[in-house]
């Protein structure tokens, strides 16, 4: 997802970027609580028939679907948020605080857009300044990272 607040006549602001999130953080804890019955409902039932050993195994194999759903949420909510002023880009990357910066001086600083080496693949967009380069939007679709380049060509001097 691309969200801009972009000044066209001083051709500055902050562009946004996360990664599309299918299910809020409620759904998944819903559908994990939901899975979790089911499985302990059965593995209870196991239990009862004298089948012991099925019930530490149920309870690992939810502790691992549940690690994964953490760890995709998690990674759904990260976000970069580039910040294009008078005379620097600035890209702050995190997930509920931005853990790494990096700072462009914005008069050097360029944009590319690399083919990819793939036709399913989207592209690739980098920035590049001094012999310093970074990827932005790594975790972007195909039309997301579309937006994005119309975007950048708003705050990139022709």
């Amino acid at each position: 997802m691309v969200v801009a607040e972009i000044d066209d006549n001083s051709r500055t602001g902050v562009i946004i970027l996360r990664p599309n999130n299918s299910w809020s953080w409620r759904a998944n804890v819903l559908f994990l609580s939901v899975l979790m019955g089911v499985s302990m409902s059965i593995a209870l039932g196991f239990l009862m028939a004298g089948a012991w050993v099925i019930l530490p195994f149920s309870v690992i194999e939810m502790s691992v679907v549940a690690y994964c759903i953490y760890y995709c949420a998690k990674q759904c909510s990260r976000q970069e948020v580039i910040i294009v002023s008078d005379h620097e880009v600035r890209i702050e990357r995190g997930i509920r605080a931005p853990a790494q910066e990096e700072t462009f001086q914005r008069m050097w600083a360029k944009f590319f857009v690399e083919k990819p080496h793939h036709p399913w693949d989207p592209v690739s967009l980098f920035i590049r300044s001094h012999g310093k380069e970074s990827e932005i939007g790594s975790f972007l679709n195909r039309k997301d990272k579309h937006n994005l380049v119309s975007m950048l060509k708003r705050v990139v001097p022709a």
